[in-house]
């Protein structure tokens, strides 16, 4: 669909827009262009005038200028992420949002092209994070399987050798047998609890709430801390990558608190409104320095924590102060 557009309106968009804007014919010829894209490009309105869009294009993108122009002219607007190069050589990221209008009775492509280097930042941020989490997580799962189920599945051979052999010196069969049972038992123990460190069945099966209180009460029978935890006010029945991810920011906070807080009681209280999920989370502990915190690279986790909420979109607002404690409040949006 094509839209007539007046000089007037043209103007006033050129005159008032914060992003760059493009008017170009279906071969890229620029045609027009506002100050914004000449003092962030370093060109002037002259000599990209006399350009063409392409010239200003990182070799990846170069290339498909000409595909993009045709899908732009066949849906009569398009969305694209490009790159363009400035006349000093820096290159900037730009998601250009292009349509086909009519202007002076030619069919001309009027393209907006927004900044995203600070999106992209964050995203190559966001990626490294995943990507730390990811590793941290693997390693966990070796050292669970390597210190816990690891042993005993070896004991257990060796009592299986020593029936194959049929040695029995110091120990009965019976012994025996009795023994790898046992172990057999605590095999499948630790087998579940590094299942449940990895991600529980009960968050799949019946959602966020119910998997905290099995993590909570699972850390209150170890008598370390006491961990009071209300989630009557969370009605969100449906199982999403949301819950995934506070499940498991939860668990990491608790950690925190449980080996560098020497806090003796944690707060959580969950809840969610018609468009808002909720998590509070307090412990009483030494409290911490949060900026110094979350400029260190394993500053308690304090970044991943931060970049997982805000991969869903959410908001985290910490405090802290020394021998006072440590609040987070987490909110996240929902449709």
């Amino acid at each position: 669909m094509q839209i007539n557009f007046s000089e007037k309106i043209f103007r006033f968009l050129f005159d008032y827009s914060s992003d760059s804007i493009f008017l170009t014919n279906t071969n890229s010829d620029i045609l027009k262009v506002n100050n914004v894209a000449c003092d962030i490009l370093g060109y002037t309105k002259e000599e990209l005038l006399n350009t063409n869009l392409k010239e200003i294009k990182t070799p990846k993108y170069r290339e498909i200028v000409s595909e993009n122009i045709k899908k732009i002219i066949k849906k009569g607007k398009y969305t694209f992420e490009t790159e363009h190069v400035t006349k000093d050589g820096i290159v900037i990221p730009y998601e250009m949002s292009s349509r086909v209008v009519d202007f002076n009775d030619k069919q001309v492509i009027i393209s907006v092209a927004r900044n995203i280097t600070n999106r992209k930042s964050f995203e190559k941020e966001l990626l490294t994070t995943i990507i730390a989490t990811e590793e941290k997580e693997r390693k966990r799962f070796s050292a669970d399987l390597h210190d816990g189920l690891s042993p005993i599945l070896s004991t257990i051979k060796l009592y299986a050798d020593l029936l194959k052999k049929d040695n029995f010196k110091h120990t009965s069969t019976e012994e025996i047998i009795s023994n790898i049972e046992e172990l057999v038992d605590f095999a499948i123990v630790s087998a579940k609890e590094i299942a449940r460190n990895i991600t529980p069945n009960i968050l799949h099966d019946f959602g966020l709430a119910a998997a905290l209180k099995d993590f909570c009460k699972y850390i209150n029978d170890t008598k370390s801390i006491k961990i009071h935890l209300k989630t009557n006010a969370y009605k969100i029945d449906e199982r999403s990558v949301i819950e995934t991810v506070l499940y498991q920011t939860t668990k990491e906070l608790i950690n925190n608190t449980v080996k560098h807080a020497a806090a003796k009681n944690i707060i959580i209280d969950l809840k969610s409104t018609e468009n808002q999920i909720i998590l509070y989370y307090k412990d009483d502990g030494i409290g911490f320095n949060y900026k110094k915190e979350v400029n260190k690279h394993d500053g308690l986790g304090l970044n991943n924590i931060i970049n997982k909420i805000k991969s869903i979109e959410g908001n985290t607002d910490f405090y802290s102060k020394k021998n006072k404690g440590m609040v987070l409040l987490i909110t996240i949006r929902i449709n």
